[in-house]
């Protein structure tokens, strides 16, 4: 059975390392990876979750007992890696609050949702389209909030002014604002017609498929560190801790049953997500380190996804 599942998730991957083989034949050169990439990430998946959270049934998908344990198991996993960098491997403050970033920004859009379609079905990801409402702004809030306590301090700026330049750089994000026009669509009420919303629909399909394949690219790309203790640390807290945390809490702490639960789980077990190197490259530190944790883990994550599917059957 377990390598039924496997089969199951492989195409996901089969994608990436597509992608990762084209930039290693030169098919796929630098500029090229670059350009399909700020197309991803400008348009591509901020379309991608504008449309599909003005769609979502927002009575259906807000469980907020999940959203408890997929949030909590976040911080967690942001708490874990951070003290454990700066306290054990002896990692500077801002590059331990990197580091902590990177442990909790699972890639819950690129590999989450369709890992969750292939193994759940379409009609279940409304769950982690609710997880997505809040994932990437909750994580750079606590990322940049963090950082920029540091550079107050230095700069003797008060508190109120690094979370006011923390909330600005969240909401500029075209992520955070391809969320944030969804939900205003949806709670406005405002409906598509079906010609509109049946051509919207064909018009996202593309998306997840030539952002796996770029994934592949970008991969292709990152310049990877020779010492592996602190990926191996962040890796573990990754793809085991954080949606061990999500399962515990869900299902002995708020009795959520394994049908709705599972997801938030999958979703919480993904390896970490390209926004942790960009993250990285915006403070210019652990970029290799980071890199090296997403090479690594983003390949694992064929094998750990498929024990997680396993063991929530």
């Amino acid at each position: 059975m377990l390598l039924e599942i496997a089969l199951v998730v492989l195409p996901v991957f089969i994608l990436v390392m597509i992608g990762f083989i084209s930039s290693y034949i030169q098919l796929l050169k630098r500029h090229s990876v670059d350009g399909l990439t700020k197309f991803c990430q400008d348009f591509g998946i901020p379309f991608l979750l504008f449309f599909n959270l003005a769609i979502l049934d927002l009575d259906k998908a807000f469980d907020f007992r999940i959203l408890i344990c997929f949030y909590s198991s976040m911080v967690i996993s942001f708490f874990i890696i951070s003290c454990a960098s700066y306290f054990i491997f002896e990692q500077t403050y801002k590059s331990s609050i990197i580091l902590g970033f990177c442990a909790m920004f699972s890639n819950g859009v690129l590999l989450g949702l369709p890992i969750s379609e292939l193994a759940y079905g379409t009609d279940s990801l409304f769950i982690n389209y609710t997880i997505i409402i809040g994932h990437a702004p909750l994580c750079y809030l606590v990322g940049i909030a963090f950082i920029e306590v540091a550079n107050a301090n230095n700069k003797k700026n008060t508190f109120l002014l690094s979370l006011k330049s923390a909330f600005k750089a969240i909401v500029l994000n075209n992520l955070a604002i391809g969320i944030l026009l969804g939900i205003s669509f949806n709670l406005l009420k405002l409906e598509f017609t079906t010609p509109t919303e049946d051509l919207l629909k064909r018009g996202t399909v593309w998306i997840i498929p030539i952002s796996l394949f770029t994934m592949g690219g970008v991969l292709y790309y990152y310049r990877i560190t020779n010492s592996f203790k602190i990926p191996f640390t962040i890796i573990l807290t990754s793809l085991f801790i954080q949606p061990a945390v999500v399962y515990l809490l869900g299902v002995y702490s708020w009795n959520i049953e394994i049908e709705l639960i599972r997801n938030a789980v999958i979703m919480a077990a993904m390896a970490p997500g390209l926004n942790a190197y960009f993250f990285a490259n915006i403070y210019g530190q652990c970029k290799d380190i980071v890199a090296t944790t997403i090479l690594v883990s983003t390949v694992l994550t064929i094998f750990t996804s498929s024990f997680w599917i396993y063991f929530l059957s």
